[in-house]
C-alpha cells in the first residue's frame, strides 16, 4: 500500500511538473520566436540579408531550430537556414521519437506594416528537463517515503500494543457478534435447563430473553405436546448419552409454531457438566420441498393413470368418430338419419377433446412443432365457434386485445397453444361475476438472468401470451394447487373437468416455457412464456381446402397397426379417398413387406406390442428404402420416440382418433412433398 501511494505521488508530481513545464516552454518558444521576428524586421525592411542571416544563425544554434526561413510578402524566400549539426544523443533520441519537431510561424512587421513571414521548425527537447525533473522528484519522494516510514513504524508499534490489549478485552464480545450473525438459533443453558445466553435469531424467532432476560426454561418455547419429549432429550444430553438431531415444533409463547431441527452438546467445566449448548435450524423450507416432491409424485401417478386410460379411450373413440363419417358419406343430404349420426360423431369428437386433455396431463402427447406467429394463434381462437359462443353467453364482459404490432414467432404445436388460450379465457370469464373485462396481450420480453432464474428459465428472449381478468382473484392458499389435476373450485362435470390449468401448465412446460401468475383482489393475470424464434425465416401458411377435393391417384399406402379395428378404420378411410391400401399388424410384418414390395407412404402406429415399435420399424425400413415417406399415428407415446421418427424423415404426426378430413389432408400433403 505504501509503495502504491509513493508511486502515485511520484506520478502525480511528475505529470504536474511535466504539464507545467511543457505549457511554459510552449509559451516561451512562441515569445522567443516573435522576438526574433522583431529583431530582424529592420534588416528585412532594409533588404540587409547578411545581418539577418547572422542573427538567425545564432538563434538557430541557441534555440535548437532545425530550419529558419524568411519569406517576403510576395512569397519569395529572403533567408533560409538549416541546422545540419545535431548531437549524437539528440539523433539517438530522435530515432526513438523522444525528440520531435514543431512548426512555428509569425509575421514580420516594420512600423506596423507587414513586410514578411518568419517560419521555423524547432526541436522539442523537453525530454532533458523532464528527465532531470523526474530524477529530482524521485529522490524527493524517496526521502519523504523514508521519513513517513519511520513515523509510520513508530505509530504501528503503538497501535499494535493498543490492538492486542483491545483484542483481549473484546474476544468475548466478538464471539457473541459472530454467533448473532448466524441464521441459526443458538442458546446456552445451565444444568437445570435455564437459558443463560441466546443469540439474536433465538430472540427474534423464539422470544428467548424477551421479558425475563434469560433465566426461563428453554423447553417453554417447545409446543406443549412435545415438552415432555424435549425434557427427556435434555436429560440425555447433559448425561452425555445423546448428542444427535431431534425435530420439534417451537415458537414464542407457543404461538405460530414452526419445525426446528435441534442439535446440542454438554458444556464441561473442570470435567463436570454445567449445562448445554443448542443449535436449532428452521426446516420449514425443507418440509415445503418434501411437500412439493410428494405432489410431484402424485402428479406423476395421476399422469400415468390418465395416459393409460386415454390410450384405451382413443382406440374406442376412433370407431365412434370414424364410422359415422363413413356412414354419412353414403347417406343422402336429406336423409333423416344424418343429424342423429352426425350427433354421434360430434359427441365422439367432444370426448376426444377430453382425452386430449388427459394426454397432455400424462405428458405423453406428441405433436409436430411448427414456427407460428403467436398473434395468428390468437386470431384463430377469436374466429373459432367456441369464442363466438362465449361472447354471446357473457355479453356483459368486454374483450380487449393488446397484441404486439410486429409478428413474434414461437416453435409450437399451434393446436395445444390455442387450447391453452381457450382455457385461460374460459377461466377468466367464469371468474367474473356480472360486468368485467378480459384482456388478451402478447409481447416480446427479454428476460435478465435474475428474472429467468425466478421462472426456472434460461436468460433470453421470450414471447409472452397473457390473459387478464377483472375477477376477485385467486385465494393465496389455493395458488400452489391450481395446476394440479382435478383441483378446481368449479362444480365438477358442469363447468369444468378440473384439467384446464393442468393442461396449460403441462403444455407450456413441454414447450420449454413457464407460467407466471399474478393475482390480487383486482383480478388475475396468467402469463405464458415461450422461447422466441427468429422471425426472418420463411413461414409457409397451411393451405385451406376441402378434403373432398384431395382424392388420391391410386397411390399405395401401407397401414401398420396392432389394433384390428384401427387397421380397418384406416383402410376404409384411405380406400374411400381413392388410395390402394395394404395393412399389416406389426412392425416385423411391415419390414418384411417392404423387403418384397414398396409403398408410396407408410401410416405407422407408434406403440405396437409385442415386438418393435413404430420408430424402430421406420428405422429398419429406411435401411431398405432410404427415401421412404411416412406419417406417424398414435394416441399415446413417448414424445422422444415420435420426435426422433420425425427427425429421421417422417413427414407428419396425427393423433387418434382422427377424422377423414385430418387424415385426407395429411396424406395428400405428404405424398406431394
Amino acid at each position: 500500500m505504501r509503495l502504491f501511494l509513493s508511486c502515485s505521488l511520484f506520478f502525480v508530481l511528475f505529470f504536474g511538473f511535466a504539464y507545467g513545464y511543457v505549457s511554459l516552454e510552449r509559451s516561451a518558444d512562441r515569445e522567443k520566436f516573435s522576438n526574433h521576428a522583431k529583431v530582424i524586421s529592420g534588416d528585412v525592411w532594409a533588404f540587409n540579408e547578411d545581418n539577418a542571416r547572422v542573427y538567425l544563425r545564432l538563434a538557430l544554434t541557441r534555440d535548437h531550430y532545425k530550419t529558419l526561413r524568411v519569406r517576403e510578402p510576395q512569397g519569395r524566400e529572403f533567408v533560409t537556414l538549416e541546422n545540419k549539426e545535431i548531437g549524437y544523443l539528440d539523433r539517438l533520441l530522435e530515432k526513438f521519437h523522444l525528440i520531435s519537431t514543431k512548426q512555428l510561424e509569425t509575421q514580420i512587421y516594420h512600423n506596423d506594416r507587414d513586410i514578411g513571414l518568419l517560419q521555423g521548425e524547432q526541436y522539442v527537447r523537453t525530454v532533458y528537463p523532464l528527465l532531470y525533473g523526474g530524477v529530482v522528484i524521485f529522490f524527493v519522494v524517496l526521502l519523504g517515503n523514508l521519513l513517513a516510514g519511520l513515523f509510520h513504524n513508530r505509530r504501528d508499534l503503538a497501535r499494535q500494543v493498543q490492538e492486542r490489549t483491545r483484542n483481549l478485552q473484546e474476544s468475548e464480545r466478538r464471539f457473541h457478534d459472530l454467533v448473532n450473525l448466524l441464521p441459526e438459533m443458538v442458546w446456552e443453558t445451565d444444568r437445570d435447563g435455564r437459558v443463560l445466553y441466546a443469540n439474536q435469531m433465538a430472540h427474534m424467532r423464539l422470544g428467548m430473553g424477551n421479558g425475563t432476560q434469560y433465566g426461563g426454561a428453554w423447553v417453554s418455547v417447545i409446543l406443549v405436546e412435545q415438552r415432555q419429549s424435549a425434557l427427556h432429550y435434555f436429560e440425555e444430553v447433559v448425561r452425555g448419552e445423546s448428542q444427535g438431531l431431534r425435530e420439534f415444533l417451537a415458537g414464542p409463547d407457543n404461538q405460530s409454531p414452526f419445525p426446528v431441527l435441534v442439535r446440542s452438546a454438554p458444556i464441561f467445566q473442570d470435567g463436570t457438566v454445567t449445562g448445554a449448548r443448542f443449535v436449532a435450524v428452521d426446516i420449514t423450507e425443507r418440509h415445503e420441498l418434501e411437500e412439493q416432491l410428494r405432489r410431484a409424485k402424485q402428479m406423476k401417478a395421476i399422469g400415468l393413470m390418465a395416459g393409460g386410460v386415454a390410450h384405451d379411450l382413443n382406440n374406442i373413440l376412433s370407431g365412434i368418430v370414424t364410422y359415422p363419417e363413413l356412414i354419412l358419406m353414403d347417406l343422402e343430404q336429406d336423409n333423416p338419419l344424418r343429424p342423429k349420426i352426425d350427433a354421434i360423431r360430434r359427441s365422439g369428437l367432444a370426448a376426444a377433446d377430453v382425452v386430449s386433455d388427459l394426454l397432455t396431463v400424462a405428458r405423453g402427447v406428441a405433436a409436430a412443432r411448427e414456427k407460428k406467429n403467436i398473434n395468428e394463434i390468437v386470431a384463430e381462437y377469436l374466429s373459432s365457434p367456441e369464442y363466438k359462443q362465449l361472447q354471446g353467453q357473457y355479453n356483459r364482459i368486454e374483450f380487449v386485445l393488446k397484441l404486439q404490432e410486429e409478428a413474434i414467432y414461437i416453435s409450437c404445436s399451434a393446436v395445444h397453444v390455442r387450447k391453452c388460450l381457450m382455457n385461460l379465457v374460459l377461466n377468466g370469464v367464469e371468474a367474473i361475476e356480472g360486468q368485467g373485462k378480459i384482456e388478451i396481450r402478447s409481447e416480446l420480453r427479454d428476460l435478465s438472468t435474475e428474472e429467468a432464474m425466478i421462472l426456472s428459465l434460461r436468460k433470453g428472449l421470450y414471447v409472452v401470451l397473457a390473459v387478464t381478468d377483472t375477477g376477485p382473484g385467486i385465494n393465496e392458499k389455493d395458488q400452489p394447487h391450481i395446476f394440479e389435476p382435478f383441483y378446481t373450485k368449479k362444480v365438477m362435470g358442469r363447468s369444468g373437468t378440473g384439467l384446464g390449468l393442468t393442461v396449460v401448465y403441462n403444455t407450456v412446460t413441454d414447450h420449454d416455457g413457464a407460467v407466471n401468475l399474478e393475482s390480487s383482489s383486482a383480478g388475475s393475470t396468467f402469463e405464458l412464456l415461450f422461447p422466441a424464434e427468429q422471425s426472418d425465416s420463411f413461414i409457409q401458411e397451411e393451405e385451406k381446402c376441402d378434403w373432398r377435393a384431395l382424392q388420391g391417384e391410386r397411390e399405395r399406402i401401407l397401414v401398420v397397426d396392432d389394433e384390428p379395428q384401427q387397421r380397418e378404420i384406416a383402410v376404409k378411410l384411405l380406400a374411400s379417398l381413392n388410395y390402394t391400401v395394404d395393412a399389416v399388424r406389426c412392425g416385423e410384418e411391415a419390414v418384411e413387406y417392404m423387403r418384397k414390395k414398396s409403398a408410396d407412404l407408410l401410416l405407422l402406429d407408434m406403440l405396437m406390442e409385442p415386438g418393435i415399435n413404430g420408430r424402430q420399424t421406420y428405422e429398419q425400413i429406411l435401411q431398405i428404402h432410404p427415401e421412404q415417406k411416412a406419417i406417424i399415428v398414435s394416441g399415446f407415446s413417448e414424445s422422444e420416440d415420435v420426435r426422433a421418427a420425425l427427425a429421421e424423415g417422417a413427414g407428419a404426426f396425427i393423433s387418434k382418433p382422427f377424422t377423414i378430413a385430418e387424415l385426407g389432408k395429411t396424406v395428400y400433403k405428404e405424398l406431394r412433398k
